[in-house]
């Protein structure tokens, strides 16, 4: 696996198929929660059982990528992905969410920009590419600040990407 849990100055990225149980129970809370759920995509709770198999299915497939993302105290900060991922194009989209309790200080530019360094030093992937919905202004700005360039806007849907320097 090319892809594997990894920790900088200030936070773990630990891959998902390496957790537990409990573990993934606190993923699924947070990312089933209103304050995160109301700018997904897939705005619909789903049951814990469904997350798991999720998990099981990503010990075999390689195009896409999940991280829970930890503090030094080893609270569960959010989680970050790639899905999919393209490697013969060497492009993959991107996902983050923030548990609520750490939403509004900054944690996610500072955890974008540590897990894109950490993730183009691989030499694997040249561009990441993100959907925001277009309703979501503080998703745009993020992108904006973190690096992403505007490509194009398109049936409520914006459309970013950031290349490797």
């Amino acid at each position: 696996m090319i892809f594997k849990s990894f920790t900088t100055s200030k936070f773990k990225f630990v891959n998902f198929i390496e957790l537990s149980k409990d573990a993934h129970k606190q993923i699924w809370q947070v990312r089933t929660s209103y304050e995160v759920r109301q700018f997904m995509f897939d705005k619909e709770v789903f049951p814990f059982e469904n997350h798991l198999n999720f998990v099981e299915r990503l010990k075999v497939d390689n195009t896409k990528l999940y991280y829970a993302i930890y503090d030094e105290n080893n609270d569960f900060v959010g989680s970050i992905s790639l899905h999919p991922i393209n490697y013969s194009r060497r492009v993959a989209d991107w996902g983050i969410y923030i548990n609520p309790q750490y939403q509004g200080n900054g944690v996610s530019v500072e955890i974008a920009n540590l897990f894109f360094d950490s993730i183009f030093s691989l030499d694997v992937l040249d561009k990441i590419t993100a959907v925001v919905l277009d309703f979501n202004l503080r998703s745009i700005k993020f992108h904006e600040r973190v690096g992403f360039k505007r490509e194009r806007e398109c049936d409520g849907q914006m459309f970013f990407v950031k290349e490797r320097l």
